[in-house]
Order: C-alpha cells, then sequence, then structure tokens
C-alpha cells in the first residue's frame, strides 16, 4: 500500500487516502486483519476522480475530501448492508471565498473539518486575528477568528507555507497543531462566536524571521508534529521529539516517530506513549483501544498497538 492519510470510519473501518494506491479511498477492517473492505477514486477530471484531495474528517459515516486546487468540500459516506461496504459521494460543496483587496492578498481557505452538525471550521493561516474561518453547513464564512502561533508579522506566502498544520474538531471543540513549531490552540464554539480556551508550545523551539521569511534553528528546534487528532477526552500529537534540522522525508528512521504525547482538553499532558514502531501518519479507534499507524519500515505498512487501558479509566 502507499502512504497517505487516515481516519476511522464508523465502528470500525480504517480509511486511507492516498493519491498513489489504486483507489484514492481504500477501506480496511480493524476486525478482520485489516483486510480490505472497498476502494473508491481515482485521480482525474471526471465522475468519481478527484485532482487534489486532502483528507480533513471523519465523522461517523462520513469523511471529508478538500479539492484544495477546486475550493470544495467533497463529503463521502460509508454505506453498509450486511457484508457488503461501498463508499459513495454525498454532497459537494463550494467555499464561498473572501472579497478580494487590491492592497492585501489573502489565499483561500482549504482544510476544512466539521465543527458540529451545522457548522465547519477551516485555516487561512495568514493573518493574526483572522487565523480560521468559521462557515455554516453550506461553507458560507460566518466568522474569521484566531491568532498567529507567533506574534511576528509574516507575508501571507510565508505565513501559509511556515505555521501549516493540522485542524483537528470534535463537537464544538477545534484544535490546531502546527508542522514546524511544537505548539497547540485550543478553541471552543460558543454563543455562535469562537473563543479561544487556551494555547501552549509542548516541547522546545527557537526561530526567528529575516526578509520576511521565518527560520528555524536546525539545532535548537525540535521537530516536527508528524500528525495529530483529538476525540470526546484527549488530543494525540505524534511528534518527532529531535532537532528539526534531522528530518529527512527520504528515510523512513528520519521521518517516522515512536512518540506520542497526549493532552486532555484543558491542555494538560497526561501520558507520553512509546511505540515500537516508528510511524508517520497514526489515528486512534477509542473504543476499542487501538491506535492505527502507517510504518516505513521494512516496507510501507498499516500497524496497530494497543492503547493503555488506564487512559481511559477517568
Amino acid at each position: 500500500m502507499a502512504n497517505g492519510r487516515m481516519v476511522v470510519v464508523g465502528d470500525s473501518l480504517l480509511l486511507v487516502v492516498s493519491h498513489s494506491a489504486p483507489g484514492i479511498c481504500t477501506l480496511f477492517r480493524t476486525d478482520e486483519n485489516l483486510s480490505e473492505a472497498a476502494a473508491y477514486g481515482t485521480i482525474g477530471n471526471g465522475p468519481g476522480e478527484f485532482v487534489q484531495p486532502l483528507l480533513t474528517y471523519g465523522c461517523g459515516n462520513t469523511f471529508g475530501l478538500n479539492e484544495v486546487g477546486r475550493q470544495e468540500l467533497v463529503e463521502m459516506e460509508v454505506c453498509q448492508q450486511q457484508e457488503v461496504i461501498n463508499i459513495r459521494e454525498r454532497q459537494r460543496l463550494k467555499a464561498v471565498g473572501r472579497p478580494r483587496s487590491t492592497d492585501e492578498w489573502i489565499p483561500s481557505d482549504y482544510y476544512y473539518v466539521r465543527l458540529d452538525g451545522a457548522h465547519f471550521v477551516s485555516l487561512t493561516g495568514v493573518k493574526n486575528g483572522s487565523f480560521f474561518t468559521l462557515s455554516d453547513s453550506m461553507l458560507v464564512p460566518i466568522e474569521h477568528f484566531g491568532d498567529s502561533p507567533i506574534e511576528e508579522e509574516l507575508p501571507a506566502v510565508s505565513a501559509r507555507n511556515r505555521l501549516n498544520g493540522k485542524l483537528m474538531a470534535e463537537n464544538g471543540a477545534m484544535v490546531y497543531a502546527t508542522t514546524k513549531l511544537p505548539y497547540l490552540a485550543y478553541y471552543r464554539l460558543c454563543s455562535g462566536k469562537m473563543v479561544k480556551q487556551w494555547s501552549l508550545f509542548y516541547a522546545p523551539t527557537d526561530y526567528g524571521v529575516r526578509n520576511g521569511d521565518l527560520l528555524f534553528s536546525r539545532e535548537k528546534a525540535m521537530g516536527p508534529m508528524l500528525d495529530a487528532e483529538m476525540d470526546a477526552d484527549y488530543i494525540y500529537v505524534l511528534f518527532m521529539d529531535q532537532p528539526l534540522g534531522l528530518y529527512d522525508y527520504s528515510s523512513a528512521r528520519q521521518s517516522t516517530s515512536n512518540k506520542m504525547l497526549v493532552f486532555d482538553h484543558d491542555g494538560r499532558q497526561v501520558a507520553s506513549l512509546h511505540l515500537d514502531v516508528g510511524i508517520q501518519e497514526m489515528t486512534v479507534l477509542r473504543d476499542r483501544l487501538k491506535l492505527y499507524g502507517i510504518a516505513k519500515e521494512p516496507d510501507i505498512s498499516l500497524v496497530g498497538f494497543d492503547l493503555p487501558s488506564e487512559l481511559f479509566e477517568r
């Protein structure tokens, strides 16, 4: 199988989205030794095809594919009748962009994530005070909100590239985890507005702004964050606890991590889990106390781990 992003869909199905797999969306049965259950979609412009799909969330039996170049969110649905499992396109939503300004370029939002039954959140990733967008169920913007992870102002292109990361949402709460900064920010929908609850740096970092660009110390900045996820109780962060300059995507050992940090919804770190295999992507099947990931050694493969039951005995 090929490397890709992953989420849990339904009660026990593991979804992996990869641009280089025979089907872009592939479902695996976690209760049948990760046997393949269904596949859907290819790269292209025709029906059932996608140009630049980004897996952004899983929610019940649905998941979201953000067609980044087309500024669309495609909501997909997994349908199961007895032993037959199918993937179908449920709806395709067109994002409403920000008004264009002659003196300031703001890129289109991306990484649309379902916040609750009536809202989505998305990432602009540029300007302090409007780093994210809250939209209604049809992707019509309601408000722009949220702080940049750093105080310094950056040009739009630099901010978009250097401060990118992963958005997660669960029942009205949203978390943003940056890739190159060991940073988390937590927001919650309160009376129709997104309100920041906390933000934190969970590991050392060191950076500076030079000529409009954000530069990281190769020796003092730690990271990167490889993947993150949240559920009703916890935020899980797959983190490379090493100098940022050692990261090398072409090297299996220098692009995977065996360390996962666990935070509660108040920002307290409650656990640091050490895996016996390094992984690059991950997702949590909480009801079955399972963590699944994509390993790169000796070959790219799906792997599973048992989570400590003590973590959920609260």
